[in-house]
């Protein structure tokens, strides 16, 4: 029996306290394995939903308890499905999405999923250029440990867990806000953070100002009741939000933002310091996650939580548990005097910032950074800003572009190697190599003991750093 899509929505809660998911017989999510829709996956069979789906590169979920495969079939979709769910990296032409068509089923995309899923919950959505995962994950830690049980949805996965998606019974729904596309409209959060505004996502909007104009719609989906949580020192959201109608409050560095860190203390790239809100002490913290971009993230996740219902105590603990994720920074290992750290950066200020925290917790080590740019247009538009923050590496590895979303252009367009010849101009040795296994040879013969290897990108560069974690790892047993 066909159901609408409303019906796939969380229940409203009877008390105002708890929900529960209604149940259906089957959803089938299109682009599963994306770290976005397994979180979905998770909460909706969490539920009570039979799930299933299709990726083509769905190796990691297949043998799970969702029935997967690792190819877009029409047959994977039919009258047993109840709703299909597909991610924004799946095109109108999906032969699944085409059957589920004409099978008059009802069709979401992930976002849209996102939204109505809120929609029966107090929602709390995290925007921005940079932080999202992260800082959507503390407040979950956060709220978590404090027993107010959120149900969370965003796009990566935590350490020694399978992915971001938790179904809880509390009130609160956590969400990763993205921007791209403009899919951050919707959803409609009671609380809401924008982290940074920065130019992106080129292949969507043809200007800064486009950008700050969608942030600014969606701060205006926050109601006048409601709360938005700025940063303090950034200009480009202070332009986004002047014409919102709910409260807003600032969190940053400056003394005059209303959520603030004094007595900042870093030790080999940890941070420890004090949370205040407008000059009163909430806690104090020692962050278990390196980076002073981290310190940031903290700073926000604490403000969103106490608007939740946590407490300076419940803020702290949140916040010190809080392992981190996978692909942030993430350290692989040390075999042989090597130690191998993986990271999602991608964008230059990105870049900048996980080079920074690398040199802190690893100083006077020489820095051989892996980078695969993401995107064309990224790379591009981007040219200048990704050479300077890569300079801060003392070797580098430049891989081919991860064509994210792009087709290969017609005529000259920007490549690895023009990125490669920025960088070299400034003085950093660069090679350009082509595939993963020159990546992993050329490193085999120019590693050496006290060296720390930085993977880093968006796209496939992560199996990279797995490889060469599992040759050194072998040598070292075998010697």
């Amino acid at each position: 029996m066909n159901v609408s899509p409303l019906d796939y929505a969380l229940a409203p809660p009877h008390d105002g306290a708890t929900v529960s998911l209604r149940p259906l017989p089957r959803a089938h999510l299109v682009g599963i394995a994306g770290a976005g829709m397994r979180s979905l996956a998770d909460v909706l069979s969490a539920g009570g939903c039979q799930v299933s789906g299709s990726d083509v590169n769905a190796a990691s979920l297949i043998g799970s308890r969702y029935a997967v495969c690792d190819e877009h079939r029409a047959e994977a979709v039919d009258r047993s499905v109840d709703l299909v769910v597909h991610s924004d990296a799946i095109g109108p032409t999906n032969p699944e999405l085409v059957r589920a068509g004409q099978l008059g089923l009802p069709i979401l995309s992930y976002p849209q999923a996102l939204g109505r899923l809120m929609d029966s919950r107090r929602g709390v959505a995290v925007a921005g250029t940079h932080g999202k995962s992260t800082t959507t994950a503390m407040v979950a830690e956060i709220l978590t440990a404090g027993g107010l049980d959120p149900t969370v949805v965003y796009g990566a996965s935590p350490l020694e867990k399978s992915s971001g998606g938790r179904l809880g019974h509390g009130r609160w729904m956590l969400a990763e806000a993205c921007e791209y596309r403009d899919n951050f409209r919707f959803l409609n959060p009671r609380l809401a953070c924008i982290l940074n505004i920065e130019p992106d996502h080129f292949d969507y909007y043809s200007s800064p100002d486009e950008l700050e104009q969608a942030f600014a719609r969606f701060a205006t989906r926050v109601p006048a009741d409601g709360l938005l949580l700025v940063r303090a020192d950034c200009r480009s959201t202070e332009r986004a939000t002047r014409q919102i109608a709910c409260r807003r409050q600032s969190f940053g560095r400056e003394a005059s933002a209303t959520w603030s860190a004094t007595d900042v203390r870093e030790r080999r790239g940890q941070y420890s310091f004090i949370i205040r809100c407008r000059g009163r002490r909430v806690c104090d913290v020692k962050l278990g996650v390196p980076g002073r971009h981290n310190l940031d993230n903290a700073l926000a996740a604490a403000a969103l939580a106490a608007h939740c219902g946590a407490d300076g105590t419940m803020i702290r603990a949140g916040l010190e548990q809080f392992a981190g994720l996978e692909r942030r920074l993430q350290c692989l290992g040390e075999h042989g005097g090597i130690a191998l750290v993986d990271d999602y950066a991608h964008h230059p200020t990105e870049v900048s910032a996980s080079l920074a925290t690398v040199r802190q917790v690893y100083p006077g080590r020489r820095i051989c950074c892996v980078f695969q740019p993401h995107q064309v247009s990224r790379t591009r538009h981007l040219l200048d800003e990704f050479a300077r923050s890569l300079h801060n590496a003392d070797t580098l590895v430049l891989a081919e572009i991860f064509r994210a979303r792009e087709e290969p252009g017609r005529g000259s367009e920007t490549t690895a190697a023009d990125l490669a010849g920025r960088v070299a101009a400034l003085g950093t040795d660069v090679v350009q190599l082509a595939t993963s296994d020159e990546i992993v040879n050329h490193l085999n013969r120019s590693l050496r003991p006290g060296d720390v290897l930085v993977t880093m990108g968006a796209g496939d560069i992560g199996s990279v750093a797995h490889e060469l974690n599992h040759r050194l790892r072998k040598i070292r047993q075998a010697g």
